[in-house]
């Protein structure tokens, strides 16, 4: 509450002040004052504050801007219309202006600077001056459309030559105002301000040639080095020493063939001028100001990824080549200039089609991820899996134009072998560590599907009466023969053939080659192997274990069920003409053949 009267005792004063002064060296054959600033600082005020302080603050500008026209106005008789027609003028262009721009970014920006002149410039004083011209008609002669001019101009190029000035005051007085990007130092601030007091003198007051554009060089120079403040101060500089020019005769503006109100609006309407040519000059630095400090702050913030990040960033252009890559495209590739490569340097280079797939993938799904996870080989001989993710990057103008690829390519090692750990956990036997039903199942389905092109052979292994052997001797020992079975199995086992368990005292096997017969002799070398075992039982006895085998030949693709059931029925027929024998088909749909070990 202390603050708030602070302030309406400190900006009423000012207000006070300023419109006295300006009526009193202003007023011209005793009509309406040809300068104005009394709105802008009015505007300055109500901006400043919240709207629940708006009632006090109108109500001091009211009481204060009649006080100064009963003293040096009008007079008392017209104190209270030209009171309430201020006092709508400051609060019509307040309200505009922070509706159009809630932000307040009127001397921000280019676009606040557009809504500043327009509503300052134009709606606000137009407005206030049809009410204020028929107020100033009934007091002094003139005319209504001689007082609206009056107002119009005076108060129009006043509150636009004064607003930014009010405007960088109350910031510069307040802690949480803005400030201006890297602001030149106080040493240069002072020299930019003097050079354009020594060039305004010279060019107004000195010489009699017509040089009021002089002033305009050092005036943009103190925008560029100063912003805002070096451009509302060398503003109020110009302005003064105009001023002081005029009264003394000495200034261009005192040779123009006008009156004395004539010379004051086009006074006003050159330093609005100025305003309007240095104000949007330090705005638009500023923010180039602001841009620069971002994109370096962006630099430094990648900087910082890049060089310590465990993920190599790659940026790609249209046809896949690298041009940039982090620090750790390097490590991942052992190539200090990746640049000038294509990403399938990351990979094998067997992976080079599925790469350029990867990327082609990425340019007909701008909007998607593409995913590609592959394993390579490192210079020590160990396999080491790497993820890419790849994104098309567009153009900024109309967000469909491709400009590269960005990739983010990541080691992803402990976590392929842990994801692999877990599948072969799930497909792998525990007890005798051979595949399982269900890989069985899958590896079978896939070999069926292509049964046409590459035949293959699928047996069922039946361990004989080996319910027997767990009655007799208990599952411990039953446990040691299933492995037993299980080592001899995978002395068997090359690429393109392998052993299963299918469960129980059941084994399975998918030989895949064109040759049967070969297929055959092994089923029966393996039935001699597992005869050969002769595991001891408890009692220390060698104990005879056999197997009875169904062997089925399949060259064109089946389901896994009926192969199942076809070799399944095979496995049968050998258990019941005899076990500890092969019982085999030659061919799909053809005879079915047995052969039974030597007695």
């Amino acid at each position: 509450m202390a603050d708030q009267r602070v302030r309406t005792v400190l900006f009423g004063s000012a207000f006070f002040v300023v419109i006295s002064a300006t009526i009193l060296a202003s007023r011209h054959h005793g009509g309406l004052a040809l300068v104005w600033f009394g709105t802008a600082i009015g505007i300055g005020w109500l901006t400043s504050i919240e709207r629940k302080e708006w009632p006090v603050a109108l109500v001091a500008m009211a009481v204060t801007s009649a006080l100064a026209t009963s003293l040096f106005g009008f007079g008392l008789h017209m104190a209270l219309p030209f009171a309430v027609v201020n006092v709508f003028e400051i609060s019509f262009a307040a309200l505009l202006l922070l509706a159009a721009r809630p932000q307040r970014d009127w001397l921000n920006s280019i676009a606040g600077l557009s809504v500043l002149i327009l509503v300052c410039g134009a709606i606000a004083p137009a407005t206030a001056g049809l009410f204020g011209a028929l107020a100033a008609n009934t007091a002094a002669p003139g005319g209504v459309l001689y007082h609206f001019e009056s107002w119009l101009t005076g108060h129009a190029l006043g509150t636009l030559i004064g607003f930014p000035i009010v405007h960088f005051v109350i910031n510069a007085l307040s802690s949480t105002g803005e400030r201006d990007t890297h602001p030149a130092r106080p040493t240069e601030f002072v020299l930019h301000m003097a050079a354009i007091l020594v060039v305004s003198f010279v060019a107004l007051d000195v010489y009699r040639l017509p040089l009021l554009f002089l002033p305009i060089v050092p005036l943009m120079f103190a925008a560029l080095r100063c912003g805002r403040a070096g451009s509302a101060i060398g503003i109020v500089i110009i302005g003064t020493v105009a001023v002081i020019s005029l009264d003394r005769g000495a200034s261009d503006i005192s040779n123009l063939a006008f009156d004395m109100r004539g010379k004051l609006f086009f006074l006003q309407f050159y330093l609005a001028t100025l305003t309007l040519l240095a104000i949007p000059c330090s705005v638009a630095l500023r923010q180039y100001r602001m841009v620069l400090e971002e994109l370096a702050y962006r630099k430094a913030v990648n900087r910082l990824i890049t060089e310590n990040s465990d993920d190599a960033l790659v940026n790609l252009d249209e046809q896949g080549t690298i041009r940039f890559s982090s620090c750790a495209g390097e490590r991942f590739t052992g190539i200090s200039e990746l640049e000038g490569h294509h990403l399938e340097v990351f990979f094998d280079p067997l992976d080079a089609a599925l790469v350029r797939e990867a990327i082609e993938d990425a340019r007909m799904n701008p909007v998607e991820t593409v995913v590609l996870e592959r394993p390579v080989m490192t210079a020590d001989g160990d396999e080491r899996w790497l993820e890419a993710k790849l994104r098309t990057a567009t153009s900024n103008s109309d967000g469909l134009t491709l400009r590269g690829f960005a990739v983010t390519i990541r080691d992803v090692t402990e976590r392929k072998r842990t994801e692999l750990d877990a599948i072969e956990a799930s497909e792998t036997d525990a007890l005798t560590a051979l595949p399982n039903r269900r890989l069985l199942l899958r590896q079978l389905d896939r070999a069926l599907a292509i049964a046409g092109q590459r035949p293959l052979a699928f047996a069922i292994v039946d361990l004989d009466h080996f319910k027997a052997v767990n009655d007799a001797h208990g599952h411990v020992f039953g446990d040691d023969v299933l492995r037993a079975v299980a080592r001899v199995m995978r002395g068997y086992v090359t690429p393109t053939r392998s052993f299963a368990r299918l469960g129980g005292e059941e084994f399975a096997l998918i030989d895949i080659q064109p040759d049967f017969a070969s297929s055959e002799a092994l089923c029966e070398e393996l039935r001699g192997a597992i005869a050969a075992i002769m595991p001891r039982a408890p009692d220390g006895v060698p104990l005879s274990i056999t197997a009875s085998i169904g062997l089925k030949r399949i060259d064109k693709p089946i389901g896994v069920t009926e192969a199942m059931q076809a070799t399944d029925a095979l496995l049968y027929r050998a258990k019941h003409n005899g076990r500890n024998r092969v019982e085999s088909s030659t061919a799909e749909g053809g005879q079915q053949t047995g052969r039974r070990a030597a007695a």
